[in-house]
């Protein structure tokens, strides 16, 4: 599987830890849609502004599906957020829980208490994709957690939704939700390893792509088609239907502080006519 991650930026402002307690480590996605479906436990999140761009490659010109945080100059952040069909789930709507911020063509996601919430975006919809390409960092990543021993907290989770198929949850209570990857830079966790949540067993994946150090800019690559086909034992891979981005604190030491920026997600390999149409792309 093709995966990479390179720092190519250098450090950024320290934000001071504050304490922030236990986040969802369940990690369940509802489901209602493609991305409409995330939900239980994880965390903030939030990408924004989609756009076109075009690449090369040995068989021609193909169009990548870009999405990225430029073009905000001022005045309310979530109202960006949501004219770009952001939704702000569980703690995601609380600005005493999640600070959102965006300067020089960053989202930063700060948790300034426990909490689990999600910026949710289900009008991404690529029909054909391979790989997925993030420009990220963490800014402090959240203290006493591991999947190991099943504390499954990150400062920044980015959900990937496939098709439209909605998969058992595990649970009675939990909606089922379409297949998904979730993607996270970690500290302790094994790079590359398909984890799994307390639900969505069947169905989700989490899967550490690097461990930079704090306030690092790194580029992550990820083989998404070759994933979801060796995870979910599947022939072919369904169209993405969704995106998330979250925070999770909720059972993190120290109050459950934690902070991660992100800058670019670009999808290669992506229907050169869906990406023209992306939602907010210029």
């Amino acid at each position: 599987m093709t995966h990479y991650t390179d720092v190519v930026i250098g450090r950024r402002m320290e934000i001071p830890a504050k304490a922030v307690e236990e986040n969802m480590s369940g990690h369940r996605v509802s489901g209602a849609r493609s991305a409409n479906i995330l939900l239980s436990a994880s965390v903030a999140f939030a990408l924004i502004y989609f756009l076109p761009a075009l690449t090369c490659n040995a068989a021609g010109v193909k169009r990548d599906f870009v999405l990225d945080f430029s073009g905000y100059t001022g005045g309310s952040v979530d109202d960006w957020l949501r004219a770009r069909h952001f939704t702000f789930e569980k703690d995601a709507k609380n600005r005493r829980l999640l600070q959102l911020s965006v300067a020089n063509d960053t989202l930063t996601l700060e948790a300034k208490g426990q909490l689990s919430g999600f910026l949710l975006n289900d009008a991404v919809n690529v029909e054909k994709i391979t790989r997925i390409r993030i420009n990220w960092g963490i800014i402090q990543y959240p203290v006493d957690v591991s999947y190991h021993r099943k504390v499954n907290n990150e400062a920044l989770m980015l959900y990937v939704f496939f098709g439209t198929e909605k998969i058992s949850s595990g649970h009675v209570l939990i909606p089922n939700s379409p297949y998904f990857i979730g993607l996270f830079l970690c500290q302790d966790e094994q790079i590359d390893f398909p984890y799994k949540g307390r639900y969505f067993h069947t169905g989700g994946r989490f899967v550490c792509l690097g461990k930079p150090k704090p306030n690092e800019t790194v580029v992550s690559e990820f083989d998404l088609d070759t994933a979801f086909k060796r995870y979910f034992e599947k022939n072919r891979t369904p169209g993405i239907t969704g995106i998330g981005l979250g925070i999770d604190t909720s059972k993190a030491g120290k109050g459950g502080a934690a902070a991660a920026f992100i800058k670019r997600i670009e999808f290669i390999g992506a229907d050169g006519a869906d990406a023209a149409h992306a939602p907010g792309g210029q």
